[in-house]
């Protein structure tokens, strides 16, 4: 029935519905999430290029991430929960050295329009790729649910961040 519910076990990257005429367009974000998933909304702005917001360890949080101004890079890492409770960072750099595929990227834009869902047990964060990068975000925790359900991790373990000349 609903594109985004508690049955995505992975970050998945959803293509949204754009509305455009010659006023310019309409995005209806939270059409396809099912609404008693969700109990937040917040607003993250990035004032700079190449701003680090993250990196962050959820086991019960659940996050929808689109893109309202400028562009980002997220990064997620499938981490296991006992090494995520240790967080002990050479070890960390290890697992993702030798598992590499633990680790994705996705860039969201302005301009190509998506939501970004980002389940439990994944660590998150995102880049900003242009100066004044502003995203709006779901999430199924309220603010005083969601700083006990935090786990920081240093983002500089994960090389992806730079972005690469193609």
């Amino acid at each position: 029935m609903y594109k985004i519910d508690s049955s995505i076990k992975e970050p998945t990257l959803l293509k949204i519905q754009s509305i455009s005429d010659d006023r310019g367009y309409l995005i209806p974000i939270t059409d396809d999430i099912d609404h008693d998933l969700f109990h937040r909304c917040y607003i993250v702005g990035n004032y700079g290029k190449d701003v680090i917001r993250g990196l962050h360890y959820h086991k019960l949080e659940t996050k929808v991430f689109t893109i309202v101004s400028g562009a980002a890079k997220f990064i997620t890492l499938k981490l296991p929960e006992d090494m995520a409770n240790r967080n002990d960072e050479v070890e960390i750099e290890d697992y993702i050295y030798e598992t590499p595929e633990s680790v994705q990227t996705f860039v969201l834009s302005d301009k190509h329009h998506g939501v970004l869902v980002i389940p439990p047990y994944y660590a998150n964060g995102w880049i900003s790729l242009e100066d004044n990068t502003v995203l709006t975000s779901l999430s199924n925790l309220r603010f005083e649910q969601a700083i006990d359900d935090d786990i920081r991790i240093n983002p500089y373990i994960i090389p992806e961040w730079e972005v690469v000349g193609r």
